[in-house]
């Protein structure tokens, strides 16, 4: 079967992909594996939006063996299904204790799970990229029309030089509230230190949602949204179903791409009926993942090394104290994304951007503890509100600069014939040393108002972060760079073979990734369609 335009994978660069190629009136077929979630964890959500019942809807939750299982309170599991991370049957990773990478075949990938921030790269991170940051951010109002981003016009808008987001529908906790008051008694201070800070964005909003619902603050966002106000990829396909010129192709592994010169061939495996179906088209996007797109590329010989490197913007997590205990914060029904964002730009600390998201008190704050004391864990902060009243969560992240490295290496098949792939990292000495200088300037910073202990703070394990790229980086085309693309991200010496996801960011700037690779294809599509290859 021929096709004009192939993509690969159902995340939200395929699906801004899609949008885009229709826009033009372009021919566009999705081959996916689209795990789907259970009917019974459906029924969760449908029972919860029938009763309002939150104590009933976190108890079927939570019945979820798997659920109960996990180790990572960042970790989601929608309505306590594990569908997102179900694994297929001809693909198998591993990698060491102390390395932790997420790949998704899920309807929808990892936007089943994200924690929906937003926001773009900072100038000064991207300055020595072969794209100039006008130019990055020439589509931005493209992708807005399409995933929701709430966000107030603040100061953060004058850190990054650039507006986003529309205002929120959805107020700010007791806690956060009394953060960022401290925070702007400061302003002046602070900003010519080298610290920023405004709301979060967030792709949240009605644009998609159940009855074109607002965020309800019902305080959920981590047991999957039941009124669909966090944006999901999926959203985007089930409306692109509608349109004639676009082809949904489930249940379908693409086990291997053939390169020939007038087309492209990719052989896919049917994940139910276990057959081998090809299908080719004249332009070919892989937008599936950076570890999934290795891995296919490594499947069809298209690596031209034994290993890829990915870089990584390394996340480590930070608990602070108000010096006050604010009233109602540990039962405050809310919305528990983070409410805040910090920025730490100083070249006297750092040649690179930090990027801090701010939590109040969220119950999964006590998963970790759960182990030792059961569920009892659930009545600490009714007995010790002194102690839970006054907790926050600091969630930074670094440039890649200062991060350890993903290496992933092809390895021979198993007897079964599934591919196997191991996964590695390679140690940044810098790392260490630039969590200690940020904890300690924040501590100096915010010392009147927080406790901040160096002790306290916790580098999460190498892809923890789950933002990492960077293995095919796009440049200036050059042919003697190996493992490139070019600023279309055209891979070098693969006409028509185009990688779309965060594998051709040359860096993993700090700040969050996807809104910022949707543009990146958004703006990529723009170029192929003006240069007539689309």
């Amino acid at each position: 079967m021929a096709y004009e335009n192939i993509i690969i994978g159902s995340g939200p660069t395929a699906a801004t992909l899609a949008n885009q190629l229709l826009k033009l009136n372009k021919k566009v077929v999705v081959i996916d594996v689209g795990n789907l979630i259970e009917k019974k964890n459906l029924d969760i959500k449908n029972d919860y939006l029938r009763t309002k019942d939150k104590k009933e809807f976190l108890r079927s939750i939570k019945k979820n063996k798997i659920f109960n299982n996990y180790k990572n309170p960042h970790l989601k599991f929608p309505f306590g299904s594990e569908f997102v991370f179900k694994k297929n049957d001809y693909e198998n990773f591993t990698g060491p204790k102390n390395l932790d990478f997420i790949l998704s075949n899920a309807y929808g990938g990892l936007s089943n799970i994200w924690g929906t921030m937003v926001s773009p790269f900072f100038h000064k991170d991207i300055e020595n990229w072969d794209i100039k940051f006008n130019d990055f951010y020439n589509s931005k109002l493209e992708v807005e029309k399409i995933i929701p981003v709430s966000g107030t016009q603040d100061t953060l808008h004058d850190f990054f030089g650039i507006n986003f987001g529309k205002d929120h529908k959805y107020n700010l906790s007791n806690s956060a509230k009394f953060f960022l008051s401290n925070l702007t008694n400061k302003k002046k201070l602070l900003n010519s230190n080298g610290l920023y800070f405004g709301r979060s964005k967030v792709a949240v909003g009605n644009l998609y949602s159940h009855n074109k619902s607002e965020c309800q603050e019902c305080g959920l966002c981590h047991y999957g949204c039941p009124y669909d106000c966090m944006f999901n990829s999926s959203q985007l396909f089930d409306l692109y179903k509608t349109n004639k010129n676009f082809t949904y192709i489930g249940n379908k592994f693409a086990k291997k791409i053939i390169n020939h010169n007038s087309s492209i061939i990719v052989e896919c495996i049917d994940t139910k009926t276990k057959e081998e179906i090809s299908f080719s088209s004249k332009n070919f996007f892989l937008c599936c993942g950076p570890i999934s797109t290795a891995a296919l590329l490594f499947r069809s010989n298209l690596v031209k090394s034994d290993k890829i490197i990915f870089k990584e913007s390394q996340r480590f997590f930070l608990p602070i104290f108000n010096k006050k205990n604010i009233k109602n914060s540990t039962s405050q029904n809310k919305n528990v994304l983070s409410e805040l964002y910090l920025e730490i730009y100083d070249p006297k600390l750092l040649s690179k951007s930090v990027h801090l998201q701010y939590y109040s008190f969220i119950d999964i704050f006590l998963k970790p503890l759960e182990k030792f004391l059961g569920n009892y864990v659930y009545l600490l902060p009714k007995i010790l509100p002194f102690i839970f009243g006054r907790l926050n969560l600091l969630i930074g992240y670094l440039h890649s600069d200062y991060s350890n490295k993903i290496i992933m290496s092809s390895l021979p098949n198993d007897d079964s014939g599934t591919y196997q792939y191991s996964l590695s990292f390679e140690k940044n000495e810098l790392l260490d040393k630039t969590i200690k200088k940020i904890t300690s300037y924040l501590k100096e910073n915010l010392r009147d108002d927080f406790y901040i202990s160096n002790r306290l703070t916790n580098i999460n394990l190498t892809g923890a972060s789950y933002h990492y790229g960077s293995s095919f980086p796009m440049s200036n085309y050059n042919n003697s760079l190996i493992n490139h693309t070019n600023l279309n991200g055209e891979l070098n010496d693969c006409k028509n073979i185009f990688i779309l996801d965060s594998s051709i960011l040359p860096d993993m700037p700090a700040h969050p990734t996807t809104f910022n690779v949707c543009i990146n294809v958004a703006r990529i599509v723009d170029n192929l369609n003006q240069e007539g290859k689309i």
